[in-house]
């Protein structure tokens, strides 16, 4: 396959097929996610329009039309009731009840978990019933849990639910977690795609490039692929295109695009998390540590 600067695919049309499967399947869980505690608020309502219409991939699929007609007739007064708040919510259930969604695979049910916890936490708060369904999601879709981020959500929530009680302390720590994960902080940005980053840094103050060898993913905001690794090579490093035992710096795009969340970015983090968990001294760190520590 016929590669860019930036390591995406030319084809359009494989973005474009790949790219609807993801929205899908990402739309599946952000309505799973809001849905989870039996009822929808109002910051839950603004989380789902604004994905929504920043959604291209789907904007011709006829439930996200009827749902985005929906949410608009609701918003447009600018008060937004407990009556019409139900509507909506029952919408979302005959949605998730009656689309038909094709068999999952591992990448699908990656982005569906994606979205089910962007949903989750749109509204800066955790529920229990919230807490119950992520547990039955992952209990559902047990193949994928030693697989990020269903091994880190699993572990968090095994540590949150060992001792039986659940803090208020605990909960905010859990939603942090899941906004690393997903990049998405809607209260705070008004965004509701993310990137996520944040969440596998190291801390690092120093970057050696003599004699190190380094791995570029995503698109950066500093220049094309070819000049960050020319630059890199400049100062005595060594670039490999892949993440390996070899790789002692995995460096991550600004632009890593929520395209490419689960497809060759989202691998070449994987690997790095495992070789690190194996023991092995690989370093990730973002564009901008990288370009502070140069």
């Amino acid at each position: 396959m016929s590669l860019d600067e930036n390591n995406q695919p030319l084809n359009d049309k494989f973005n474009f097929s790949r790219n609807v499967e993801r929205a899908a399947y990402c739309l599946k869980g952000i309505l799973e996610g809001v849905a989870a505690d039996g009822r929808l608020n109002e910051q839950e309502l603004l989380f789902l329009e604004v994905w929504l219409r920043s959604e291209e991939y789907l904007r011709k699929d006829g439930d996200v039309v009827d749902l985005l007609d929906l949410i608009g007739d609701v918003l447009q007064d600018g008060v937004v009731t407990e009556d019409e708040l139900k509507e909506v919510y029952g919408l979302i259930e005959d949605i998730l009840n009656y689309k038909q969604f094709e068999l999952a695979n591992y990448e699908c049910q990656i982005n569906e978990l994606l979205g089910l916890l962007s949903g989750i936490v749109a509204d800066d708060k955790l529920q229990e019933l919230e807490i119950a369904s992520l547990l039955t999601w992952l209990s559902n879709n047990a193949e994928i849990k030693n697989i990020w981020p269903a091994n880190v959500v699993l572990e968090r929530l095994e540590a949150l639910l060992a001792d039986g009680f659940i803090s208020e302390e605990e909960k905010i720590n859990l939603i942090e977690t899941i906004k690393q994960i997903t990049g998405v902080r809607f209260s705070e940005s008004g965004v509701a795609h993310g990137v996520a980053t944040e969440f596998f840094e190291d801390a690092v103050e120093v970057v050696i490039y003599d004699g190190a060898s380094f791995c570029f993913t995503g698109s950066f905001v500093s220049g094309t692929r070819n000049a960050i690794e020319q630059r890199a090579q400049e100062r005595g490093a060594s670039v490999k295109n892949d993440v390996s035992k070899s790789v002692d710096y995995l460096v991550i795009g600004t632009l890593a695009s929520r395209d490419w969340k689960f497809t060759s970015h989202g691998r070449k983090i994987e690997k790095a998390l495992k070789l690190k968990k194996a023991g092995h001294p690989i370093m990730i760190i973002t564009e901008r540590t990288w370009i502070q520590c140069r």
